[in-house]
């Protein structure tokens, strides 16, 4: 029928996934038997093929299977109801059967194989998808239904194919900020010795919400918004790294709770440390943050929030990370200090 390399690839993986004890069954051997002569007589055959497709044998089903890739035309009717197939392996073959060389044209038909219920299937459908080419937004979009996929491996497939396919044109440029820290400003040259902390309020340690972004295109779907709905991200704590064996840009959400205004002339969010790189968004307005690569893992830093802070009101609070060598994320305390002046 459809002789390709996938195609073919299928039913190879057909005959490793055989269990080799099924072949001494009774009447094994003369169903696959007569599956080898249905398949020698091309459409006649169908009937006999697509009746072996319910044997109680994996190797009579399995056979079958290969027959009906194999075959120059005809089966694709077969194929296309063999996709409903208690066998995994065998819905896996028609599958591939079906779709032939990855090529934008048969897209499509992966739409049924990453919903399978099998992780056979669905990981055979996004080794697929990452060849096709070009690639494309419904290979994209596609991709984006598994990167939360049960399976490890089929996460890991997709999320590294969505890195890859991640346009140039979405690359994060953060927003120009003109605001200047207090102890830096011309008119405090003065008097930056006398500049106290009036009032300290640590950031919550707990109920913080994270989401990995491999793609880095959290920023274009505005993950930084206050009403962004987050309830299907993680839940995470800061002040240690976000997880093991992630590189790559992460995001973290909370909204937290101010008290009445205190007497200040500025009021700063103070980071102890991000590994590596940090983005700072306030009440959806982006602050600031530091970017100096791995070298920032253990660097405090600073960020003016005296026109964003709502005091006496929620405040949400949104910071991107990005890291690129072993642990991440935002490891130590962070704080809002208030500043004024000794008197």
């Amino acid at each position: 029928m459809i002789r390709t390399r996938w195609a073919l690839a299928g039913i190879l993986a057909v005959a490793l996934c055989t269990d080799a004890a099924d072949a001494d069954r009774p009447g094994v051997a003369e169903r696959r038997a007569q599956v080898g002569q249905a398949a020698a007589r091309g459409a006649e055959g169908l009937p006999v093929l697509q009746a072996a497709l319910e044997d109680p044998s994996d190797l009579v089903r399995r056979a079958a299977v290969q027959a009906l890739a194999r075959m120059d035309g005809g089966a694709q009717g077969v194929l296309e109801a063999a996709l409903d197939n208690r066998d995994p392996v065998v819905r896996r073959a028609a599958l591939l059967a079906l779709a032939g060389d990855p090529s934008p044209g048969a897209v499509a038909r992966m739409a049924r194989g990453i919903a399978d219920a099998d992780p056979l299937v669905r990981e055979a459908a996004v080794q697929w998808l990452v060849e096709v080419s070009p690639s494309s937004e419904e290979v994209v979009a596609l991709l984006r239904r598994v990167e939360n996929d049960a399976s490890p491996e089929i996460q890991a497939l997709a999320l590294t194919a969505l890195a890859a396919l991640a346009p140039a044109a979405g690359a994060f440029h953060p927003p120009a900020r003109d605001t200047v820290l207090l102890r830096q400003r011309p008119d405090m040259v003065d008097h930056v010795a006398s500049i106290v902390v009036a009032a300290t309020i640590p950031l919550p340690r707990e109920g913080w919400r994270f989401r990995v972004d491999p793609a880095g295109e959290g920023h274009m779907q505005t993950w930084f918004e206050p009403a962004y709905d987050d309830a299907r991200w993680s839940d995470i704590q800061i002040e240690t790294a976000w997880m093991a064996g992630y590189t790559g840009v992460g995001w973290y959400r909370r909204t937290i709770d101010l008290p009445a205004r205190p007497e200040h002339l500025a009021a700063e969010m103070v980071f102890g440390g991000v590994d590596e790189c940090a983005w700072v968004w306030v009440n959806g307005v982006y602050v600031g943050g530091q970017d100096i690569g791995p070298e920032g893992w253990n660097q405090p830093f600073r960020v003016d929030v005296t026109r964003e802070l709502r005091w006496g009101e929620p405040n949400q609070i949104t910071v991107r990370v990005l890291n690129s060598l072993a642990a991440g994320g935002i490891w130590r305390p962070v704080r809002i200090e208030a500043l004024g002046l000794k008197r």
